[in-house]
């Protein structure tokens, strides 16, 4: 698509700068109205493990019109050809790893059903009730709903919103500051989501314009994956990286207890 030819051209630096000017650019765009639906959103890189079962249980457990979005941040592991046998879901493929945070943003400027759900690669659904919980926080005042790990924020693993929010405020699930300098030089992170929910509180009068699903249960050690509001299972473990193997074994563990008949 344009996105991908624009972006290929960036290299180094600009990369990152060119990724944030795309998404930035596509959410500019006029809007006038939503379609009726949900439209479920993911990112994936390198994940062909995780993305395969996750893309299976959410399918399952939702309504048979919810649309699945796959970011693609240019996997080289066989996830973008196993994509292409999903003719359930709709793929964008990045030229580059862009990130987390603005693959979401760009993916979420792409969306135009009323509501925009997002999952993590390495989260589930453990129940069918899911959707319909989380919409009902919405219908009941709040802006965003899903879930919480520790600091005031609702965390992309589980993010449920109206996707016109996101588009009427510009708002970005991009990071701001970086954790690794956060000790020496950055007065502040903000890690993917973060930003968003603190504005979100600021212009709707406070936390109760979030709607926390707590921890309802968790598996250790760590803990290595916990289940929010008795609705969506999250890996603890990064994706990627020396903690692959345990999270991996960690989902293999997740999926034999919530979903025993999903093929891993």
């Amino acid at each position: 698509m344009s996105l991908a030819r624009g972006l290929a051209s960036t290299k180094g630096k600009a990369v990152r700068l060119g990724g944030a000017t795309a998404a930035w650019a596509l959410r500019q765009r006029p809007r006038t109205s939503y379609r009726p639906g949900i439209t479920v959103l993911t990112v994936n890189w390198n994940s062909l493990p995780f993305l395969g079962p996750m893309l299976d249980v959410t399918r399952s457990m939702s309504p048979a019109d919810v649309e699945i979005v796959v970011v693609d941040n240019a996997s080289t592991d066989g996830s973008l050809e196993y994509l292409a046998s999903r003719a359930d879901v709709r793929v964008v493929r990045l030229p580059m790893n862009l990130g987390h945070g603005i693959a979401l943003d760009i993916g979420a400027a792409l969306v135009d059903t009323e509501h925009l759900v997002v999952l993590d690669v390495d989260a589930f659904p453990v129940t069918d009730r899911w959707l319909d919980e989380s919409l009902e926080a919405l219908r009941c005042g709040a802006k965003v709903a899903g879930a919480r790990v520790h600091r005031n924020f609702i965390h992309p693993c589980f993010f449920v919103t109206t996707t016109q929010l996101l588009h009427d405020h510009d708002l970005t699930f991009r990071p701001v500051g970086s954790l690794a300098r956060l000790d020496r030089r950055a007065p502040l992170f903000l890690d993917v989501g973060e930003a968003l929910s603190q504005r979100v509180i600021v212009k709707y009068g406070g936390s109760r314009a979030l709607h926390p699903f707590e921890i309802t249960s968790a598996r250790g050690p760590g803990p290595a994956g916990a289940v929010f509001g008795g609705l969506v299972y999250h890996n603890m473990y990064a994706t990627q990286g020396v903690g692959r193997a345990d999270a991996l074994a960690h989902w293999a563990d997740a999926l034999a207890l919530h979903h025993p008949s999903t093929d891993r």
